[in-house]
C-alpha cells in the first residue's frame, strides 16, 4: 500500500546566528526547526549536557527513603516486586543494587504472566506476610493496585509504590506511591521508564548517582519505548556511556552470547539486549532475566546469557508459527472487507500475541486485536495505526470487555467469548468513519544532494540517542536519476540502488522492488543517513523508506529469456495478447481493449495491429509497463528479400522442377538467403500463380504473365511484421518509451 509523505511544518526557523555559534551545518538545522528546537535557551539544553534531575523533587520520594531506612535500621524483610519484561527486570535490578549498598534484608518477587499476571497479586501478598515481609515495594506497576494495597494493609504491610503507568481516577492507599506524573507533584519530566522511577528512589537511598546503575536504567528506558525526551534522553546517553565504560558482567555475557562486538548503542539495546530480556518473561517466569542482571560471576553470567538467549530462540520460533497461522487468518478477513481484524486461536502463547499483532499491522496497515481463546475468555494484545485510537476505540465498546489497559497505539484485553464477534462488529462499523486508512511516512525534510556530506551526517549524532519521541530523522531527496539498481544479499531480499552516481540506497527487504525501478529512472525517495565505511573509504548511504515516482516505469524485457521475467507470475498484473491467443484468466486483455483502472501491464504479445495497440495504450493509466513484444516467427535479421532475389529464385525454378527437400539447401547458399526466407519466397510465387507443386516437385507456370510480387497479401503481411519488429522489438527502449508516452499522454 503507497503511503502518504507528511512533511513536517516548521514553527520558526534557527537564526543563521545561532547555527554559527552552535556549528549547525544545513542538514541539522533542518531536523532542529522542524523539531521546534530554535531559541537559544532550546539549544542550549540540547546540546550542553546537564545533570539529571534531584531524585526527591518526586512527590513522596522523601517518605518513601525515610520508611526504607526504618525497614534497614530495624531488619525488616523489604520484597521488591517488580514485572516480567525488560522494563521491570532492570527496575528490580537497580533497586536491588541500592537495598544492597545501604544494608537492607531484601528479596525480589516477579510475578508469572500466565499464572498470575501483570501488577500485584493478592495471593502473593499474602504469602509475604507469612514470610514476615513488613515492607513491600513495586517497581514498574503497582499504581493500579487499589485492592492489593489495602490487603497487604491489612496484613501489616506498607507498600512503597514506584510506577510510571497512566494513572487512573485515584491512587492506591500505599504508604507512599513514587510516580513522574503524580497528580500532586510536579516532576520535569512526567515520562520516565519503570526503570528510571527506580534509578530514583535508588539515587535517593544511596545519595550519590551510580554509573552502573544509569547504564541498567538505558536499557529499561530504551526497551519500554518511552520518549527519549528531556531527563529521558539524558539519562540514555549518559547510560550507554555507562556501559560503554564498564559492562556490567551480565550485559557483557549476554552480548558475547548473542556475537555482538563493538560499541553499545541504542540501537543495541533495542535488538539485542531488551528482545533477549522481555523473550524469558514472554516464555514463562522472568526470575532468570533479573538474575542475570545482577549476576557479577562473568563465567556463571555466560550460563545465564545461554539460558535468556535460548528463551529468545524458542521465542522467535513461537512467533513465527502464531503469525504465519495469523496472517492467513488476516488475509481472509481482508478479503472479506475488513478494516479492524481480530485474530483468534487456541493455545497462543499470551507473552508473545503482542508482536503477532504489530505483524499483522505492518503487513496489512489495520489495527489488529489478537486473542488465546481459552475455556470462557478471550485474552490478548492490540496494536493500532496513526489514524485510530485504540484506547478510545475500546473504551467505546467498554460493555463488551472484562478489562483492558492501554493507550493509542497498544492495549491488552479480556473479554467473554460470546462477546468476540460483537467486538469485532462494532470495530468495524465504527471504523467506516475513518475513510480511507493510508500508511504515514512522517519527513522531518527536503534537503539538497549537496548538503549531503560526510561531516554533516556525522553532525546530525548531535541528536542521539535516538527512540520514541527522538526519531532519527527522515529525510527527502527529490528528482534523483537511478543509475544503478539491483537486489542483494540471500535470495536478492535487498535492493541497493545508486542515485545520481554519488549516493547508495539500500531498501531492506526490498529486493522485489528492484523490477519496478530500473535504471534512468527519475525518483523521489525518503530514508535515513548512515556513513559507509569500506577500505579506508567513508561514504554517504541512505536506508530507503519509502521510493515513488510521477513516471511511467518501463521494463525492458525484450528478446530476453523468460526466466529474467518470471517474477510477474507473482505481480499484479494484466497480460496484452494478440486476438488469436486465449485469453488464460481474467487478467489476460486484447490489444484494443480498454486498460484504464490497472497499475502494472505487461505487453506480452508483439503486436499484429498497431492500430489496436495504440487504442489500448491511450486508455491506459499505469505506472509500470513491462515490455515483452513476444513472436514466434520473427523476419527482422532475415528482412525483406529484394525483388532482385525473387527474380533469381524464379530463373532457377523455370530452368526444371525443383524438390525442394533435396536442393533447398544448395538454392538457399546460392541466393544467401536463410531457408526461412526461401519458405516465404515460394509462399508469395504460389500466391501470385506463378509456380505450383506438382508430386513433390515445385513447377513453374510458363503460361503465367507479369506479376507485382510486392501486391501479394504474403508479400504485404511479412512486410508488416518486419516493420512492427523494426519499430517495437529492435528499436531503442527510449523509441519504444516515447512511443507509448505519445499514446498515454
Amino acid at each position: 500500500m503507497a503511503k502518504q509523505w507528511l512533511l513536517k511544518e516548521k514553527s520558526a526557523e534557527l537564526d543563521s546566528a545561532l547555527a554559527k555559534e552552535f556549528k549547525i551545518p544545513p542538514l541539522l538545522k533542518e531536523i532542529l526547526e522542524a523539531r521546534n528546537i530554535t531559541t537559544r535557551d532550546e539549544l542550549t539544553a540540547w546540546f550542553n549536557e546537564e545533570a539529571l534531575e534531584d531524585p526527591f523533587q518526586m512527590y513522596d520520594m522523601e517518605k518513601a527513603v525515610s520508611r526504607i531506612q526504618q525497614a534497614v535500621e530495624e531488619m525488616e524483610p523489604i520484597i521488591v516486586y517488580g514485572d516480567y519484561d525488560a522494563d521491570g527486570v532492570t527496575s528490580v535490578t537497580i533497586l536491588m543494587a541500592a537495598l544492597e549498598e545501604i544494608g537492607a534484608m531484601a528479596a525480589f518477587y516477579i510475578p508469572n504472566r500466565f499464572t498470575e499476571g501483570y501488577g500485584p497479586n493478592e495471593e502473593a501478598f499474602r504469602s509475604f506476610a507469612d514470610d514476615g515481609v513488613g515492607l513491600i515495594i513495586t517497581v514498574d506497576n503497582g499504581v493500579k493496585g487499589h485492592h492489593e494495597v489495602e490487603v497487604a494493609k491489612s496484613l501489616g504491610i506498607d507498600v512503597i509504590i514506584t510506577d510510571h503507568h497512566e494513572i487512573g481516577e485515584t491512587l492506591p492507599d500505599a504508604y507512599a506511591v513514587i510516580h513522574p506524573a503524580h497528580p500532586d507533584g510536579h516532576y520535569p519530566c512526567p515520562h520516565l521508564a519503570g526503570a528510571g522511577v527506580s534509578l530514583k528512589l535508588a539515587t535517593a537511598l544511596m545519595g550519590r548517582v551510580e554509573p552502573s546503575l544509569i547504564g541498567f536504567a538505558a536499557i529499561g528506558t530504551v526497551s519500554d519505548l518511552v520518549p527519549l525526551t528531556g531527563e529521558n534522553r539524558w539519562l540514555v546517553k549518559k547510560g550507554l556511556d555507562a556501559l560503554n565504560q564498564s559492562l556490567p558482567a551480565g550485559v557483557r555475557a549476554l552480548l558475547t552470547q548473542a556475537s555482538h562486538q563493538g560499541e553499545v548503542t541504542e540501537e543495541t539495546i533495542g535488538f539485542i539486549i531488551g528482545p533477549r530480556l522481555n523473550a524469558v518473561g514472554r516464555l514463562e517466569d522472568a526470575r532468570p532475566a533479573a538474575e542475570l542482571l545482577m549476576e557479577q560471576d562473568p563465567e556463571y553470567a555466560a550460563e545465564l546469557a545461554k539460558s535468556v538467549d535460548a528463551y529468545n530462540i524458542k521465542r522467535k520460533a513461537v512467533v513465527q508459527d502464531m503469525t504465519e497461522a495469523a496472517l492467513a487468518q488476516a488475509a481472509d478477513k481482508v478479503a472479506q472487507g475488513l478494516n479492524f481484524l481480530i485474530i483468534t486461536g487456541e493455545n497462543w502463547n499470551e507473552g508473545v500475541l503482542g508482536i503477532v499483532a504489530s505483524r499483522i499491522v505492518e503487513q496489512y496497515y489495520r489495527p489488529t486485536i489478537v486473542l488465546n481463546l481459552g475455556s470462557d475468555y478471550a485474552k490478548g494484545s492490540a496494536r493500532s495505526i496513526v489514524q485510530v485510537s485504540m484506547f478510545d476505540y475500546l473504551t467505546a465498546n467498554e460493555a463488551l470487555l472484562s478489562k483492558f489497559g492501554g493507550h493509542h497505539m497498544a492495549a491488552g484485553l479480556t473479554m467473554p467469548l460470546e462477546n468476540v464477534e460483537k467486538l469485532e462488529q462494532a470495530l468495524n462499523d465504527l471504523i467506516e468513519e475513518e475513510g480511507e486508512l493510508q500508511p504515514v511516512l512522517e519527513v522531518d525534510a527536503e534537503v539538497d544532494m549537496s548538503h549531503v556530506t560526510v561531516d554533516a551526517i556525522r553532525q546530525l549524532d548531535k541528536l542521539r540517542p535516538f527512540g520514541t519521541g527522538n526519531p532519527q530523522p527522515v529525510f527527502k531527496l527529490n528528482d534523483l536519476t537511478i543509475t544503478q539498481n539491483k537486489a542483494i544479499g540471500q535470495q536478492g531480499a535487498h535492493m541497493k540502488m545508486m542515485l545520481n552516481d554519488s549516493l547508495t540506497a539500500l531498501k531492506w527487504s526490498g529486493g522485489q522492488l528492484v523490477h519496478d525501478y530500473p535504471a534512468e529512472t527519475v525518483v523521489d525517495v525518503c530514508g535515513k543517513f548512515q556513513l559507509n565505511e569500506w577500505n579506508g573509504h567513508v561514504t554517504p548511504q541512505m536506508i530507503l523508506e519509502d521510493v515513488r515516482t510521477d513516471s511511467v516505469r518501463y521494463i525492458d524485457y525484450r528478446n530476453q529469456h523468460a526466466s529474467r521475467f518470471a517474477f510477474l507470475k507473482d505481480e499484479d498484473v494484466i497480460y496484452l495478447i494478440n486476438p488469436d491467443r486465449p485469453r488464460q484468466n481474467e487478467h489476460y486483455f486484447y490489444y484494443g481493449d480498454n486498460l484504464s483502472g490497472h497499475d502494472k501491464i505487461v505487453l506480452r504479445d508483439l503486436p499484429e495491429d498497431l492500430t489496436a495497440f495504440s487504442e489500448s495504450m491511450k486508455s491506459a493509466t499505469a505506472k509500470q509497463i513491462y515490455v515483452i513484444f513476444h513472436s514466434a516467427v520473427q523476419v527482422y535479421f532475415d528482412g525483406m528479400p529484394s525483388l532482385d532475389k525473387f527474380r533469381q529464385l524464379y530463373k532457377i525454378l523455370f530452368k526444371e522442377p525443383v524438390n525442394l527437400v533435396q536442393q533447398g539447401l544448395s538454392i538457399c547458399q546460392t541466393l544467401g538467403i536463410s531457408p526461412d526466407a526461401l519458405k516465404f519466397m515460394i509462399e508469395v510465387l504460389k500466391e501470385r500463380g506463378l509456380v505450383h507443386d506438382e508430386g513433390g516437385l515445385l513447377v513453374v507456370n510458363k503460361e503465367a504473365g507479369k506479376v507485382d510480387m510486392q501486391a501479394s497479401p504474403v508479400y504485404a503481411a511479412r512486410h508488416a511484421q518486419l516493420e512492427r519488429e523494426q519499430q517495437l522489438l529492435y528499436s531503442s527502449f527510449d523509441s519504444i518509451k516515447n512511443l507509448i508516452n505519445d499514446k498515454m499522454f
